[in-house]
């Protein structure tokens, strides 16, 4: 029988400590594909919800593909992403939602650029900023005591999407 030649996967675990700092929790997972190709899933939960219903509520997950231009986990890199979420805001003070709710989803894509910092040979800072392509779609609602569905609107964006400074740990 031939012996077989196995090669340690590299991949990483990463929070976005912006996201963690604002009380939305993130978790990631990157994993190489070669010595300069890797791909990415992150993920967001924020469930707060406050006291006289005003709420921020939102979840999503981005993937990516990101090209190094070194190594893998090393220096500058390119990717590029998708990503698709949900919301539900009610009483807010911004977004035109002090009496409001609005509820809905959206779906993107773009291009990040980062850099990943070696801090040692487990731990490493990433620094990232994706810019793209989102199309919202959402109902927006009239809040009190007979609450109704204003409107459903769609929304297209193109611009920043996400700026990420992630603690990350890579198993070698």
């Amino acid at each position: 029988m031939p012996s077989l030649r196995l090669h340690a996967q590299h991949v990483a675990l990463k929070s976005n400590l912006l996201y963690d700092a604002l009380c939305i929790p993130s978790l990631g997972a990157e994993v190489r594909l070669d010595s300069t190709l890797t791909l990415s899933v992150s993920s967001t939960y924020c469930p707060i919800s406050y006291g006289s219903d005003r709420k921020w509520k939102n979840w999503s997950v981005q993937y990516e593909a990101r090209h190094w231009f070194r190594k893998a986990f090393n220096g500058p890199y390119i990717g590029a992403f998708g990503i698709h979420g949900g919301f539900n805001l009610s009483r807010l003070p911004f977004f035109h939602l002090t009496s409001h709710r609005a509820e809905g989803n959206f779906n993107g894509a773009g291009l990040t650029f980062g850099w990943h910092r070696i801090l040692s040979p487990h731990w490493g800072i990433d620094t990232s900023l994706s810019a793209g392509y989102l199309h919202l779609r959402y109902r927006h609602y009239r809040e009190g005591t007979y609450g109704y569905l204003e409107y459903t609107k769609g929304r297209d964006y193109v611009g920043p999407v996400s700026l990420s400074v992630s603690l990350v740990y890579i198993i070698k």
